[in-house]
């Protein structure tokens, strides 16, 4: 009876442990899209202007931006540098549609 609660306690315990390293993968910030904050900006209004680049729902941008840069509340201010969540390559591909 014990072994059985070793074994299910040691499976348990594996599976948390698997969760936190999941869980605490970083985002690769250097894959990303740095921006400026411009006057006037908002998560909001970020959301909308690269909604054809991030493939998310306004909320989910929003969440993932707070999240990546740390932010404690969605103010933003201007001069601020945030990453997005829009791959470097698609942006470039962008620029290159648009010359």
């Amino acid at each position: 009876m014990k072994l059985v609660h070793y074994l299910v306690f040691s499976c348990l315990s594996f599976l948390l442990l698997a969760g936190f390293v999941y869980a605490s993968d970083p985002v690769e910030k250097e894959k990303y899209v740095e921006i400026t904050v411009a006057p006037g900006d908002t998560l909001w209004d970020l959301a909308n202007k690269y909604d054809t680049s991030h493939h998310l729902s306004t909320n989910e941008f929003i969440d993932w931006v707070m999240d990546v840069n740390h932010l404690p509340n969605e103010k933003i201010v201007a001069g601020e540098k945030l990453v997005i969540p829009v791959l470097k390559s698609e942006a470039d591909d962008m620029l290159a549609m648009n010359k």
